[in-house]
């Protein structure tokens, strides 16, 4: 069996648990070396790291701090495996009022969500010796739909959308750069069984989809030899749930 991505080192940040581990699996399973990135769970990315096929390492940093992105790849070089490639999976996702969002909150969101995925493919492209490499960024359905209670996290994940664009264009040809769009997949630590329903209720299929879908998209993009540019959404239709109707139609 051929494995498409035999010989390449995926950063997937994030990637010790989750969401960020399914997809650190996934691409293990197609032949990558993973490097996967914590800010706390040392132990966690240590253990994903000893279940991965072809191996990785597990690196920490704090992505939300400025020097962050450069630190991580730095380590990343240093642990003997460089990524090839960019997996951007890391996030926060807190709930507040708009009313109530500080300034430092704000810009603690903007240098995860965004920020990051900027600083991390600017020092991946600088670094690689294949001279190519595909990399791929995280956003949200919250981008979409744009729910005041988690503002500065959708605002940060729409721009990832004409950011993902804008590195498509810049690193072109050696590198393609797309993004994902997940849905309700794993909802909030701490959501009750009735949020989890009304979640599952807004999306056009009734239920919530698995980090596996998330996923398989990932692997689809990261092996894709002609897409860049491209978001696809895994949303289970979430965004188009308020004009529809169980007979067709718009309500």
């Amino acid at each position: 069996m051929e494995l498409p991505l035999k010989e390449e080192t995926i950063l997937v940040t994030g990637g010790s648990r989750r969401v960020g581990a399914v997809i650190a699996r996934r691409l293990a399973g197609l032949g990558a070396r993973i490097a996967v990135h914590y800010r706390e769970g040392r132990e966690e990315a240590e253990e994903l790291v000893g279940e991965l096929p072809f191996g990785g390492t597990a690196v920490g940093a704090d992505l939300a701090e400025g020097e962050g992105p450069a630190e991580l790849i730095a380590a990343c070089a240093e642990a003997g495996a460089p990524p090839t490639g960019l997996v951007h999976s890391a996030a926060s996702f807190v709930r507040h009022r708009p009313q109530d969002v500080t300034v430092g909150e704000w810009d603690e969101i903007f240098a995860l969500n965004l920020r990051a995925f900027f600083f991390l493919a600017q020092e991946i492209v600088a670094r690689s010796s294949s001279g190519a490499g595909s990399l791929v960024a995280i956003s949200d359905s919250a981008a979409l739909e744009l729910p005041v209670a988690y503002l500065p996290h959708s605002v940060a994940k729409a721009a990832l959308m004409p950011l993902v664009r804008a590195l498509a264009k810049a690193f072109a040809p050696r590198y393609r750069v797309n993004g994902v769009i997940p849905g309700p997949v794993l909802v909030p630590e701490g959501t009750s069984e009735e949020e989890k329903e009304r979640f599952a209720e807004r999306t056009l299929l009734k239920r919530l989809g698995k980090p596996e879908d998330v996923a398989d998209a990932v692997a689809f993009l990261m092996t894709a030899p002609y897409a860049t540019g491209t978001f696809i959404e895994v949303t289970g239709g979430s965004p188009l749930w308020r004009g529809a109707s169980p007979q067709g139609g718009s309500r």
